[in-house]
């Protein structure tokens, strides 16, 4: 009896283990390490905020086009902080909507987006950011073909790139399956504008005022504006 309870517990175990996606955790993350994902989420703070962006893919000779909104920002919850994104308010060509953590053990940026199918499931992406750019893969269990998403900004913050590409069978060049360029919303590539203020939760670009105490301070996004309003002591410092 002793032996099947113990086996039974193993399993089960197992199946926790097996069914807990990279970069998360079963509790809230410890303040050290809270720390460091943040830290790290910030490397790319310049991706928060609304993009206009147009989509093009090629459909034999012929290429496609469409219009999709892309919106970045900030979430906390028990300590923990990551970026969410939304695709065309939920209704994108090939996602609906995401999240990027950052695994402190692994030191990996974990982007989990939900494919636009229905009832599809949540697909994992991990990589790195190095020199302005995010770069992450999954393979494909079944085929063995891997994706590969690659994110940056350019014209100082003011233009969103972001490439979807597909390497058959993981052997050979990546071929691109779409791509999105454009513009935040609001901004234009001339420039020129007044510096925006910093962000008092995250310390990025901010154009939301908040207000505390008769002070007006400023925040990046809708997530960092409740985080502020549920915490404004901590910040208003």
């Amino acid at each position: 009896m002793m032996y099947r309870f113990i086996c039974c517990t193993l399993l089960w175990a197992g199946v926790l283990l097996l069914t807990t996606p990279v970069g998360m955790s079963q509790g809230p993350p410890s303040a050290t390490d809270a720390a460091k994902a943040k830290k790290a989420l910030q490397e790319i703070q310049d991706f928060i905020g609304l993009w206009n962006l147009e989509g093009t893919q090629k459909v034999g000779a012929k290429t496609e086009a469409w219009k999709e909104s892309v919106s970045w920002g900030w979430k906390f919850k028990d300590g923990a902080a990551w970026l969410i994104v939304s695709f065309a308010e939920g209704n994108g060509k090939y996602f609906t909507s995401g999240e990027l953590r950052y695994d402190v053990a692994k030191k990996k940026y974990v982007l989990t987006l939900t494919p636009a199918e229905k009832d599809a499931t949540p697909q994992q992406y991990v990589g790195d950011y190095n020199r302005g750019m995010l770069k992450l893969e999954r393979t494909d269990a079944k085929t063995g073909d891997v994706y590969r998403i690659t994110m940056n900004t350019a014209a100082e913050g003011v233009r969103f790139v972001f490439r979807y590409e597909k390497q058959s069978g993981g052997k050979g060049l990546f071929n691109t399956v779409f791509a999105m360029n454009g513009n935040k919303d609001g901004e234009s590539l001339a420039g020129g504008g007044p510096k925006k203020p910093e962000c008092v939760v995250s310390g990025g670009a901010a154009n939301i005022a908040v207000q505390y105490n008769g002070k007006t301070y400023y925040v990046c996004c809708s997530g960092c504006r409740d985080e502020f309003l549920a915490n404004p002591q901590k910040y208003a410092k």
